[in-house]
């Protein structure tokens, strides 16, 4: 039975894995600490403590906010993030797909395993950078934070992508990069991968099945 009371409908080899999108599928989490800088540093601004970021290493998004609206005061800021939205974007539009990610990709394909996508981020964003890519035929479903959903720690969109697929949790396998992503998959009961290139040192808070630098680092366990 599945974690939504189904009976599983799909072969005991099959695995279901559920990619965080910004940080995993796309390197988007160093587009965005790139664009932070380049903005900063044309308009002239100088954070004393730099550019926040979490012990994951990901952008600190309201302690960065909190930082400008300090500095610069709340209008100022307002026009600092709106330059690096356009920014980011256009940056981010222009990321290919890592060779790495599309050889699981394929090999996931290749081995009849389900995929899906389990975002904080905006689905028209996710979306629209899957499109682009090519790759949104590779996904069951794709499940981002809003239209009912909790962004993460929640387990919400972790827990959606289980309920589209129908299958249990203990035959997933969650990838995500950040701790808030971590903390979600692991509330919902997923096995826990962490995408990162943190040193050997840093420790995660979550017991992890996988601890992975490149996606096809997967492959051999699938």
């Amino acid at each position: 039975m599945s974690a939504y009371g189904l009976k599983e409908k799909h072969p005991a080899s099959q695995r279901l894995i559920v990619l965080d999108f910004d940080g995993v599928l796309l390197d988007t989490e160093r587009i965005a600490l790139e664009t932070w800088t380049v903005v900063l540093d044309e308009a002239g601004i100088d954070l004393p403590d730099g550019i926040p970021t979490h012990p994951d290493g990901t952008l600190a998004r309201d302690a960065l906010n909190g930082a400008l609206t300090s500095l610069l005061g709340q209008e100022r800021a307002r026009t600092s993030w709106d330059v690096f939205e356009h920014e980011n974007q256009r940056r981010a539009d222009r990321e290919p797909l890592a060779p790495a990610t599309r050889s699981f990709l394929d090999h996931c394909r290749a081995g009849g395993h389900r995929l899906a996508v389990a975002s904080g981020n905006a689905h028209s964003w996710v979306a629209g950078h899957l499109d682009r890519l090519g790759i949104r035929s590779h996904f069951a479903s794709v499940s981002c934070a809003g239209r009912g959903l909790a962004p993460k720690p929640a387990p919400d969109v972790y827990l959606a992508a289980l309920r589209h697929a129908g299958h249990t949790s203990h035959r997933a396998l969650a990838v995500d990069d950040s701790f808030a992503g971590l903390r979600s998959a692991h509330t919902a009961g997923i096995p826990v991968a962490w995408f990162t290139a943190r040193p050997a040192a840093a420790r995660p808070p979550v017991p992890l099945a996988h601890r992975i630098q490149a996606l096809d680092e997967l492959n051999s366990i699938l």
